[in-house]
């Protein structure tokens, strides 16, 4: 029985989300929501599916009828209940996407929640900030693609939806369950059908997700990994799951591992430093007019990332580039980079690879024929880890993230875990 379906509008974001819910369901994979009649799919079993549209980047009427086809197709398959994932850092059509799921699934309201306190991502006010900063005044809102120009969340939502849209305040909040449940329901004699929260901590969000369980099932769950993460933690108090213990350690494959750093986040390239310098990996960076034909296709360098997964690890980056000034498109750029990495990939053994952000991972697991993933574990806070299905490196494992996630030693953390003995010389650091 399908018990849970997440909907999410990136891969990334799907695969951070999805996999919060292992403790109480599994398996759980991780699927393009346009290959949900996918016969090996049908034949897993899930037990929670977690689906991506892709439409993050899309005109509001595109992404809007992507999530409505999204909900329908889910709606075919039963699952008991289902989660809107958004980004936590607003980016995107929340609100047109919200409605065509809501509208798919004949859904009176929803509970808006993107607020995730353990990566620096709270509500206060209704003004949404990064840690401390308000989300359009930082490097969101210089988004190359999908900027953040508003800090409000209601008046964010509000400027993308059809349906009026409500705001439940810190102080209420604080005040307990049944004071938020009389300001619910509140809102929703006035008309309201979208109910932002305000949430600085954990406990916020578990209230938000208990009411949503147990006082409006009507409710769509709307919010980040963190929602997520606290509607588990009901979910295994209410049916008596124990705890897990720390995450397992990874198999990995025969050969190299493989950092793609496709994202053009400036936490990610600081990241990616960091696991340069401290772990002695190498690195190769590319060229953008490269990537996109402009310039000589590079086949040596193809041949040496070849040759270095051969023998070690290796970290991939595209050279910093303005879109504007140079006319390159950022969707060409991940094209070439998935052309680039499945080069590589076929040509040396690979062990694993990591995958940062959605488009970048969306781009190389196209390339790579992947049918879905299975997901396994989260290795860390805002970390994925699933098994490819499907392609030429099918059961090679995943590693995702999206690339705003994590602090400066996320990677350098990540790598300590996959390859222990080598990073055995920074630990005293860490």
């Amino acid at each position: 029985m399908l018990e849970w379906a997440v909907i999410a509008d990136d891969l990334t974001g799907a695969a951070d989300t999805g996999v919060q819910f292992l403790p109480v369901c599994a398996p759980v994979f991780l699927v393009d929501h346009r290959r949900l009649d996918a016969v090996a799919l049908r034949a897993a079993a899930p037990a929670a599916l977690t689906v991506f549209t892709n439409s993050r980047a899309l005109p509001a009427g595109d992404a809007h009828r992507a999530a409505a086809t999204a909900g329908r197709a889910i709606r075919r398959l039963g699952p008991a209940r289902i989660y809107k994932k958004i980004d936590s850092a607003l980016r995107g059509n929340i609100g047109t996407e919200l409605e065509g799921v809501m509208e798919a699934l004949e859904l009176p309201l929803s509970f808006i929640a993107p607020a995730f306190p353990d990566q620096g991502r709270t509500t206060v006010g209704g003004i949404h900030c990064i840690h401390g900063v308000p989300v359009a005044e930082g490097e969101m809102g210089r988004d190359p693609v999908t900027p953040v120009t508003d800090s409000s969340l209601p008046r964010w939502i509000a400027a993308q939806t059809a349906w009026p849209v409500g705001h439940v305040p810190l102080g209420t909040i604080e005040q307990g369950a049944e004071a938020v449940a009389r300001e619910v329901e509140r809102l929703q004699a006035g008309g309201v059908r979208h109910v932002c929260f305000d949430a600085t901590a954990p406990a916020h969000l578990e209230l938000v997700a208990r009411l949503a369980l147990e006082r409006f099932p009507g409710a769509l769950l709307c919010g980040s990994a963190g929602l997520a993460q606290r509607l588990v933690a009901c979910l295994r108090q209410d049916h008596g799951f124990e705890t897990p213990g720390g995450p397992p350690g990874v198999a990995l494959g025969d050969g190299g591992l493989l950092f793609v750093c496709g994202s053009a986040s400036k936490n990610l390239r600081a990241q990616a430093e960091r696991l340069v310098d401290r772990c002695g990996l190498a690195r190769a960076a590319l060229p953008p007019d490269a990537l996109v034909g402009r310039a000589p296709w590079p086949e040596a360098a193809v041949a040496a990332a070849a040759e270095t997964i051969g023998r070690g690890d290796l970290v991939l980056q595209v050279s910093p580039f303005d879109a504007d000034a140079t006319g390159i498109a950022p969707h060409e750029v991940m094209s070439g980079l998935a052309r680039f990495v499945e080069a590589v990939a076929r040509g040396a053994r690979t062990a694993g690879m990591f995958l940062s952000g959605g488009d970048t991972a969306l781009a190389v697991m196209e390339r790579l024929e992947v049918a879905a993933l299975r997901l396994e574990r989260e290795p860390a806070g805002g970390l994925g880890c699933g098994v490819l299905c499907g392609g030429p490196l099918s059961g090679i494992p995943v590693f995702t993230k999206a690339g705003s996630f994590g602090g400066p030693e996320t990677l350098v953390e990540l790598y300590r875990l996959l390859r222990p003995s080598a990073a055995r010389g920074v630990q005293g650091a860490l």
